[in-house]
């Protein structure tokens, strides 16, 4: 598979994980009557999850490193939106999410080389972003 074939690919099996449903689908439906809710989103469209948010959704981050001249992030990191826009989340903050566009030069195996993008040492979302995306434009998880 050619690396031009990948944000496709990608932007498909993002959308298709977007639509199935959590896990822990049940449990938040039943929590969320009460009341519990896993994540917010606030006017500066930052989503913060609670500690239990995070966990049950599995969230792992990575730091941007440097290649060359470039930055560049694991391959797992890169969303599309359905207009073809590609974006990373960064971590700010403890659970603290906020999307980022980034600009793709190349893709090198995992690691996808940034024309444009978040500095080095910013961490990003590498599990999950597709739920921090659900969050973000509040689909509702069931």
């Amino acid at each position: 598979m050619t690396s031009s074939h990948r944000p496709r690919l990608a932007a498909g099996a993002v959308l298709a994980l977007a639509a199935l449903p959590l896990s822990a689908c049940t449990e938040v439906e039943s929590e969320t009557a009460t009341g519990y809710e896993p994540a917010t989103l606030d006017d500066r469209n930052r989503v913060t999850f609670t500690a239990e948010g995070a966990e049950r959704t599995g969230l792992q981050t990575a730091p941007v490193t440097r290649h060359g001249r470039r930055s560049s992030v694991p391959y797992a990191a890169l969303l599309y939106d359905p207009e073809g826009g590609t974006y990373v989340y960064t971590n700010p903050a403890r659970r603290t999410f906020r999307r980022v566009a980034v600009k793709v030069a190349r893709i090198d195996g995992d690691q996808a080389l940034l024309s444009d993008g978040p500095p080095a040492g910013t961490e990003v979302v590498t599990v999950g972003a597709a739920e921090v995306y659900g969050t973000e434009l509040e689909v509702p998880s069931h």
